[in-house]
């Protein structure tokens, strides 16, 4: 396929015409508030899971003291796909463009270029239920985990924990106490309880005045006494990522809490920065344009993240 003069007569004329095109600016980059960037020199990257030691035990006098090692759990590789888009146009519909339209097309592969990441990213949170896609470290019986599961297990122990309101509950005080809650009693891969800092309430934009009101008032919505609301964010110190929510996500009634960027194992692994390029080809002369870049989103470790699913 090739753009040529036939199909856009309108961009040949000179006449004064109003020519709608990229009028409006993308909204802000969402992904990067949440996941980390990784760069990677590798054509793949593989996580494992490793448990230090377990709790100490009694040692009766003249019993000797009893040791434990280390725990290797499976390895997870992933591997880079590079993603591209092109388009191509004839040299006589670059010179005849009389309205420099066909001259901004470039421009357009990079807003395509953030849209398509912005997409895969969030993609991870939009599978986190299912594991249909994105997996962790996390295993039981050689299944690994999705990214939210009532059955996360614990490398040393096999013992097992949620970071998912089971049945789910809506955004709502009930909800955001019982996550909170369970974030809070939150253990490591040894079975110690962790410092996780629950800070980012994540959700649709179909949500974002249900959690303005939840966040924003003092005082137990709802209800017509003055008991203090628990979820307020002068209290709990959740914040919205975006306030009015993020429109890649599908699922207009899930909601999420993240511990903060680094803290929360959500990643985009960067192996090829966006490129642009061009050439023409030798036989029609038409110009052709590309962007392409290479990486990968995947997470390895489920702990700093907690998800609902009503």
């Amino acid at each position: 396929m090739a753009t040529y003069t036939p199909q856009h007569p309108e961009l040949i004329e000179k006449d004064s015409k109003e020519i709608f095109f990229k009028n409006h600016d993308m909204i802000e980059s969402l992904h990067e508030k949440l996941f980390k960037n990784v760069n990677s020199t590798k054509a793949y990257e593989d996580g494992m899971r490793v448990a230090a030691l377990g709790t100490f035990a009694d040692k009766p006098e003249g019993a000797p003291i009893g040791f434990d090692d280390p725990v290797s759990g499976a390895k997870v590789r992933i591997v880079h796909t590079v993603y591209a888009l092109g388009y191509r146009v004839s040299r006589e519909m670059m010179e005849d463009d009389q309205h420099a339209i066909i001259r901004q097309i470039p421009a357009d592969l990079g807003d395509s270029a953030r849209d398509h990441k912005e997409r895969l990213t969030w993609g991870l949170v939009n599978d986190g239920f299912n594991g249909n896609t994105y997996t962790g470290l996390a295993q039981q019986g050689g299944t690994t985990r999705a990214l939210f599961h009532a059955s996360q297990t614990s490398l040393k122990t096999g013992t097992t924990q949620s970071n998912l309101l089971s049945p789910a509950v809506a955004l709502s005080v009930t909800g955001l106490e019982s996550l909170m809650t369970r974030a809070a009693i939150t253990t490591s891969e040894e079975d110690r309880f962790i410092n996780m800092n629950q800070a980012l309430l994540v959700y649709h934009p179909n949500l974002q005045h249900t959690a303005f009101t939840l966040l924003a008032t003092e005082f137990r919505p709802g209800t017509s006494d003055n008991d203090r609301s628990t979820v307020v964010s002068s209290r709990s110190g959740l914040m919205p990522l975006t306030p009015n929510g993020v429109p890649f996500l599908t699922s207009t009634t899930a909601w999420y809490i993240f511990a903060p960027k680094g803290q929360n194992d959500l990643r985009f692994n960067s192996r090829r920065d966006l490129e642009f390029s061009s050439a023409q080809d030798a036989d029609t002369l038409d110009v052709k344009n590309y962007a392409n870049y290479r990486g990968s989103t995947n997470f390895f470790e489920w702990r700093g993240s907690w998800g609902s699913n009503s």
